[in-house]
């Protein structure tokens, strides 16, 4: 991690008050950056070997439009010890550079992107019928404590849904408990964490709409200017924007399932009935047509009247 204390500050907008309520020190915190960068080759190794096992050529299947994945850089490993320690210091004291990737789940991060939202269910059913999804095997609290490596893979934390207040919930409620659904004002996405084999790794599944939007909100927002009320509004107007573009295009989907001869095109609005007269269904009837042959000179004829 090629970076001074200052920079790095400065950069992730941490004041000299909030890097002493970490209680970490620099020296400690390039320890940690040092021993992960050491680690590295061995992450990507564990990723690449997880995506290979349950997802590669699996995206039909899976409900997935696409997925990407990646391992955590070093400095913003570093950056999120120091805001996790400031936001939640008593679960996070003992963290150490000899303990660190017990405490952080999101080493090693999958991103899959669904074409509709609906297409959750099948994902959700494939990922919890190969990986056990057991209460008794969650973190419960201490990340040390509760660390398995004995080689098996399994749900270290139950799934959870983040949505905004008004989204349809219902999708995810036969599958998910309440308690688990939860409402995060500027945040959508569908989070699975799981231990393979002594590793964590995060799955996060998202629509196309909420990745466009949460790729904006994450370069602008987070971290550094979560406080700033302007870019705040901004982002929860993008928000409301995805998910309208998902709520369309659920309904576009479900159009599909609507017989043709049922549905009045934009055509139908103006129709030439067998009398020889041009019937407008929102204007009634014209009394003579005389020289109208098109739209056109419906309108100009009704202009000279």
């Amino acid at each position: 991690m090629d970076i001074a204390r200052e920079e790095f500050m400065k950069k992730y907008r941490i004041s000299p008050g909030q890097f002493a309520d970490s209680q970490l020190s620099w020296d400690e915190l390039r320890e940690i950056a040092e021993d992960y960068e050491r680690r590295q080759p061995e992450l990507d190794r564990i990723r690449n070997e997880f995506i290979r096992e349950y997802f590669l050529d699996r995206e039909e299947v899976m409900g997935l439009q696409s997925y990407r994945s990646r391992c955590k850089a070093a400095e913003h490993v570093v950056e999120k010890i120091v805001r996790k320690r400031i936001e939640n210091y008593v679960k996070y004291k003992n963290l150490s550079k000899d303990n660190y990737w017990m405490f952080l789940t999101d080493l090693i991060g999958i991103r899959g992107l669904l074409l509709y939202r609906e297409d959750w269910v099948r994902f959700h059913t494939y990922i919890t019928g190969r990986i056990e999804n057991a209460p008794e095997r969650y973190i419960k609290g201490d990340s040390v404590h509760d660390y398995v490596s004995d080689g098996s893979v399994f749900m270290a934390e139950p799934p959870k849904v983040h949505i905004r207040a008004g989204d349809f919930h219902e999708i995810y409620a036969d599958w998910i408990p309440l308690e688990h659904i939860l409402d995060r004002k500027h945040y959508r996405s569908i989070h699975y964490i799981v231990n393979y084999r002594g590793t964590y790794i995060e799955i996060q599944i998202r629509t196309l709409f909420e990745e466009g939007w949460g790729e904006i909100d994450h370069d602008i927002l987070y971290p550094c200017q979560k406080d700033n009320p302007m870019l705040l509004e901004f982002s929860e107007l993008l928000n409301r924007l995805s998910g309208m573009g998902d709520e369309m295009g659920s309904y576009y989907h479900r159009l599909q399932a609507v017989p043709e001869a049922s549905f009045r095109g934009k055509r139908a609005a103006v129709s030439k009935p067998q009398t020889g007269q041009l019937h407008f269904s929102n204007h009634g009837s014209l009394a003579s047509v005389g020289n109208v042959r098109t739209f056109q000179d419906a309108i100009d004829s009704v202009v000279r009247e």
